[in-house]
C-alpha cells in the first residue's frame, strides 16, 4: 500500500486540485494522510470531507516541513503498515496514472529504495519544474535539474539520479528503519537533499522515472512574504547539510568552490534583489556556522555508517 503524506499549512485553496488529483488515480490501494500544521483556513474539515478514509494529524502549530512529513511517515509506518511512502506537497497536481507508474518500477527495480518522479510547473506544462535533485559538481550546491527548462524529452530516460525533491518523492518504508528521517533541525529547504545524501552513504538507491508526470505550483505554499526567510533558511542549511553529509576528502577539496559559489550568490543578491536579502542571506550563512559544533556528533555517525566510497559520492555530483 502507498501512503500519501502531505504536509499542510494554509493551503486548502491547493488542496482541491491536489486531491481531485489523488480521487482520479487508476491504482487504488493508497492511504491519505495529512499532516496539518495549525492552519486558520478549512483545510482539515475540507480533506475530512473529501476522504472520510482518511487520517489528519493536527499539530497544532506550525512544526516545519521536516516535522511535519516525519510525523506522517512514523504513522504511515505504524497504523498503516504502507509498503511504500510518497511525500506530496498540497499544491502538486497527479497524472491518473501516477502511483501505477511508481508501482510498477519498484516491482521492476526491487533493487531501488527511492524514486524521482517529473515534475513540471502548473501554470506552463511544457516547463520543467524538477527532474531529479542533484549536488552541483562545480560550487556543491544543490541542484533541482532541468528547472526553468522547456521539456523537450531532454530528461526522459530512466535512470538511478542522486536524490528526489521531497515534493512529490516515493521511499520504500524500510530506508527509514535505518537512515532515520528528516532533519527536523532544518525546518524548511534542502532537508529533501540532506536526506538523499545519507540515503546516498548508506547505499541506497533512487531512480528516476520520467513516466510519473505531476504539476507543481512552485512557490505555492509560500509568498513573497517569506523570501527572506526562504533565503536564510537555506544559506543556514546548506552549511549544515555540507558538514554532516560530505566525506572528509572532498569536504576540504571543495573549500574554495564553496566559497567561489557563495561570493558569487552574495552578489547576485545585492544586483538583482535587494541588500535586506543579502544580510538574510548572510544571517543564514552565521546561523548555520554556529550550529555547526551541534552537528559534529550526528557527522561523526553519518560518516562511521558510510558505506560508499568518497569517489562514489563525486561521480553522482552534476556539472
Amino acid at each position: 500500500m502507498i501512503s500519501i503524506v502531505i504536509p499542510n499549512f494554509n493551503g486548502r485553496e491547493h488542496l482541491v486540485s491536489c486531491i481531485e488529483s489523488l480521487k482520479r488515480q487508476t491504482y487504488r490501494d493508497f492511504s491519505v494522510v495529512l499532516v496539518d500544521n495549525g492552519s486558520s483556513d478549512d483545510s482539515v474539515q475540507y480533506t475530512r470531507e473529501q476522504f472520510p478514509e482518511g487520517n489528519v494529524i493536527e499539530m497544532g502549530f506550525n512544526s516545519g516541513f521536516a516535522r511535519a512529513v516525519n510525523e506522517g511517515i512514523k504513522y504511515s509506518v505504524k497504523n498503516l503498515k504502507s509498503d511504500l511512502i510518497l511525500l506530496l506537497n498540497n499544491d502538486i497536481e497527479l497524472d491518473p496514472d501516477f502511483f501505477e507508474i511508481i508501482h510498477n518500477t519498484i516491482s521492476l527495480h526491487p533493487d531501488v529504495s527511492s524514486v524521482a518522479v517529473k515534475m513540471l510547473n502548473y501554470y506552463n506544462r511544457d516547463i520543467i519544474d524538477d527532474c531529479g535533485d542533484f549536488i552541483k559538481a562545480g560550487g556543491g550546491s544543490p541542484l533541482a535539474r532541468g528547472n526553468g527548462e522547456k521539456d523537450t524529452g531532454q530528461y526522459d530516460k530512466e535512470e538511478y539520479i542522486f536524490g528526489a525533491c521531497a515534493g512529490a518523492a516515493v521511499f520504500k518504508s524500510d530506508v527509514f528503519e535505518r537512515a532515520g528521517f528528516f532533519d527536523e533541525k532544518f525546518f524548511a529547504y534542502y532537508e529533501d537533499i540532506d536526506f538523499s545524501f545519507r540515503l546516498q552513504l548508506l547505499g541506497y538507491k533512487c531512480f528516476y522515472q520520467p513516466k510519473a508526470v505531476c504539476y507543481h505550483k512552485r512557490g505555492g505554499t509560500s509568498s513573497i512574504a517569506t523570501h527572506g526567510f526562504q533565503t536564510e533558511m537555506c544559506e543556514r542549511n546548506l552549511v549544515l547539510m555540507r558538514l554532516k553529509n560530505y566525506p572528509l576528502s572532498i569536504y576540504l577539496l571543495y573549500q574554495p568552490l564553496f566559497f567561489v559559489a557563495r561570493v558569487m550568490r552574495y552578489y547576485g543578491f545585492i544586483k538583482y534583489h535587494s541588500f535586506s536579502i543579502f544580510l538574510r542571506a548572510l544571517k543564514g550563512y552565521l546561523r548555520g556556522s554556529f550550529l555547526l559544533i551541534t552537528k559534529l556528533p550526528e557527522r561523526f555517525r553519518i560518516q562511521k555508517n558510510r558505506i560508499v566510497s568518497a569517489a562514489y559520492i563525486r561521480s553522482m555530483f552534476r556539472k
